[in-house]
């Protein structure tokens, strides 16, 4: 199979392969995986056609891995840099939203009434829980957060 791109799209590409690499590096706990083994290697294919398609300065080659990498500069210029800080800040406030909201209404319920629930029920009663620390998290950032 071949792909046509335009500079800007291939540009565009190594964007997105590398916020996918960058997620996926993320866990180094199991390098084993072998469809990790695999993105990652298509990774290195894409970050090798920078010179083809004439954007080789946006590519480095670390001596140390022996990988190809974006260079620094393009990643602080590109935008990549403020997305992932935007992604990870979004993230932070969903997972932190919704996981003590689930806690609470695992508490207020318990596992088995919860269980004996429709999907449409759980959510009906537990949004309430969800809306408490959105309101809370968004009016007070972690400001009222203790352990």
């Amino acid at each position: 199979m071949n792909i046509e791109l335009s500079i800007e799209q291939y540009e565009a590409l190594l964007k997105l392969v590398f916020i996918g690499d960058w997620v996926v590096g993320f866990n180094d706990l199991d390098n084993s995986d072998p469809g990790e083994n695999r993105l990652s290697e298509v990774a290195q294919w894409i970050y090798s056609h920078a010179e083809e398609a004439g954007l080789g300065q946006l590519v480095s080659h670390d001596q140390n891995s022996d990988a190809l990498a974006l260079t620094r500069e393009f990643e602080e210029t590109s935008g990549i840099a403020e997305l992932l800080e935007y992604y990870e800040e979004e993230t932070f406030w969903e997972e932190l939203i919704h996981r003590l909201a689930h806690r609470d209404f695992n508490r207020h319920y318990g596992e088995t009434a919860i269980s004996e629930m429709a999907i449409e029920e759980r959510i009906e009663k537990e949004t309430p829980f969800v809306e408490k620390y959105a309101t809370e998290f968004n009016d007070n950032g972690i400001e009222n957060l203790k352990i």
